[in-house]
């Protein structure tokens, strides 16, 4: 599971939760969730990480796939 989505959900937040407390527009975390953003931008991620109050190296779970 993407790891965004993984502590999203453990948060018990919607997309549309996660867009609001982040900055970062609904479509853009779906896209991240579901792997059809590959390379987000460093800034979308930053909002999202602490949005979620974790660091962005947790949210870095599928970068392993590009390699």
């Amino acid at each position: 599971m993407n790891p965004i989505k993984a502590k999203r959900l453990a948060k018990g937040w919607t997309q549309t939760e996660l867009a609001q407390k982040s900055g970062v527009p609904q479509p853009t975390i779906s896209q991240i969730e579901k792997g059809t953003r590959k390379y987000p931008t460093h800034k979308s991620i930053k909002r999202i990480a602490k949005a979620l109050e974790v660091g962005i190296e947790e949210l870095d779970g599928d970068s392993e796939a590009a390699n």
